[in-house]
């Protein structure tokens, strides 16, 4: 700040102009002798050249001009003063705000770095800890591994083992059976040389008496009772729904029954196949034909009913149609036929069926039971339905029976194969051959076989629960009525999760076409089915228990209640 003066500088100027024209003007000006020559001294007063009027006035206001000045500059001075005090004042107030900005800058700076630390701490103990829950979980994993490889290498062994015995019960039972049959076949030739002796001693005895009534023409001729003839023989009827309400050891016998026959087909499609795959069979490229178009056409099912009949119309031309037609080898019918009488025939050409058709069939069921399963991993049944529809035509047309009697068999005997608690087959799940009895294969897995159990209940009741105007049913409704009693009789100590995966395929998309054929009395049995039976299942099987019991409670959103 500039230094504070008592007197501005237009007052300092004005005084000295006013003493430079006055005080110091020329001598010439001051004195009256211009010339320079000294006057003589007058004895009259001197005046003073600032008591002129004019002069006076003009000091005065120069005066006056100057304390004005002087106030005027204070005045500045003083406002500058105060401007600047109060700039130094909000200079000190910014100078603290701005502090205590940077103080409190400093401390969030602090807060954030410490909350930094300590959530980079924080994710240093997550990560430790995720890591160590990863390294035990591994090792968890690995040690699950290794118990499953050797679980599995246990089972496998266990399972090639049954397998073997399986193979070697099924071939013992096939060498009793050929045994059985040649001891048949040996009674029924002695039964012949039989007769023939009784024939020819009857002739001899004929021949005497004529010869006697020659020698004694008196005496009456007596009368000769030919030979009875050989009764033909016939395959022993196998009812299978006799035993629906007490299941017995028929069930046993009626079940090997239908294994010697499955395995009888494997071995006849093995050979048939061996046989017409060779390039120089003329039913090479039939057969190759039939067999892609049976997997293709049963693939291609979908919940359209159009589609189905012209599926079935295409599985006709393609596959059973061109069997019956083509010129290929007959096969004796007689041993694939077991749950129906075998009629009287004149000859043993009357036996004949076409090998070729036989093939198909075999076929058709395998792919069949292999579409079911497939499909019950949908939730939508639907495709099941169409799929048992055509199998249940196909059973039912006359053109492919064998003297009206529809090769149901080659369909039940896979059945039988792939789910024998079905048909009240017991066993346990805690042995391996206890599985095996129960349908289990050496690949399965829990989920596979249940899987394949519940799309063979639904697959069974698709074809069974059919009705058709113009011709029986190859597969009886009594048998859905009798498969569902079978499993609801099952004792608890006898029950295990496959039996609830089948009820559930035979009740969840069929409930109504049950009603609809029973009535009352079929309310009672899914009464029976999905609320007493999984009421006292055992523990092993109360998850599964559970699918089937659910199943009253959506129906009640139709309108339709078991209480």
């Amino acid at each position: 700040m500039p230094a504070r003066s008592g007197t501005s500088s237009s007052s300092m100027h004005t005084a000295a102009s006013f003493s430079s024209s006055f005080m110091d003007g020329s001598p010439s000006r001051q004195s009256p002798n211009r010339n320079g020559v000294a006057r003589p001294h007058r004895e009259s007063l001197v005046r003073d050249p600032y008591e002129s009027p004019s002069r006076q006035m003009a000091l005065e206001f120069n005066l006056r001009l100057s304390m004005s000045d002087r106030d005027f500059n204070e005045k500045l001075d003083q406002a500058a003063a105060e401007r600047a005090k109060l700039h130094a004042e909000q200079l000190a107030r910014a100078t603290e705000e701005h502090e205590r900005v940077r103080r409190g800058a400093e401390l969030e700076i602090q807060r954030i770095l410490l909350e930094e630390e300590q959530a980079k701490a924080r994710r240093e103990e997550a990560q430790k800890r995720e890591i160590e829950r990863l390294r035990h979980e591994k090792a968890r994993e690995e040690a699950e591994a290794h118990r499953r490889a050797l679980e599995a290498r246990r089972r496998e062994e266990e399972a090639a083992r049954q397998t073997a015995e399986h193979h070697k019960k099924l071939q013992e039972a096939e060498a009793r059976l050929r045994a059985q049959k040649d001891q048949e076949a040996a009674a029924e030739r002695q039964k012949k040389d039989q007769v023939d002796a009784d024939r020819k001693a009857a002739e001899a005895a004929a021949a005497a008496q004529k010869a006697r009534a020659q020698l004694a023409p008196q005496q009456p001729a007596p009368q000769t009772t030919p030979a009875p003839a050989a009764a033909p023989t016939t395959a022993t009827p196998l009812k299978p729904s006799a035993n629906a309400q007490s299941p017995t050891a028929n069930v046993d016998q009626i079940h090997a029954k239908y294994l010697e026959l499955h395995l009888r087909m494997k071995q006849f499609r093995i050979a048939f196949w061996n046989e017409h795959k060779k390039p120089q069979s003329p039913l090479k490229q039939p057969v190759g034909d039939a067999r892609r178009a049976l997997r293709t056409r049963l693939g291609q099912i979908n919940v359209e009913r159009k589609d189905s009949v012209a599926a079935i119309k295409r599985l006709r031309e393609e596959c059973f149609d061109m069997a019956l037609n083509s010129q290929g080898p007959m096969i004796d019918i007689r041993p694939y036929i077991v749950a129906h009488e075998i009629p009287p025939l004149a000859n043993e050409a009357e036996a004949a069926y076409p090998a070729f058709l036989l093939y198909v069939w075999i076929c058709f069921e395998k792919f069949l039971l292999k579409q079911f399963e497939k499909e019950a991993a949908n939730e939508d049944g639907r495709i099941i339905q169409e799929i048992g529809l055509i199998a249940a035509s196909l059973l039912g047309d006359q053109k492919y029976m064998w003297k009206g009697i529809p090769l149901t068999d080659i369909v039940l005997a896979k059945l039988h194969r792939a789910c024998p608690p079905l048909f009240g087959v017991r066993g346990t799940m805690n042995t391996a051959e206890g599985r095996i009895r129960l349908g289990w294969m050496p690949d399965s897995t829990l989920d596979a076989y249940n899987q394949r159990l519940r799309g063979v209940g639904a697959g069974y009741a698709a074809m069974s629960l059919r009705t058709f105007a113009s011709k029986a049913p190859a597969l009886p409704i009594s048998e859905y009525w009798r498969a569902i009693v079978l499993l609801c009789n099952t004792p608890p100590e006898h029950l295990w999760p496959g039996h609830f995966a089948i009820l559930n395929g035979l009740i969840r998309d069929y409930y109504k076409k049950f009603l609809s054929f029973y009535g009352v009395p079929a309310r009672g049995v899914l009464r029976r089915a999905t609320i007493d039976l999984p009421a006292r299942a055992p523990e092993r099987c109360k998850d599964a228990a559970g699918t089937v019991s659910v199943l009253p409670e959506g129906w009640k959103k139709e309108k339709f209640f078991l209480d």
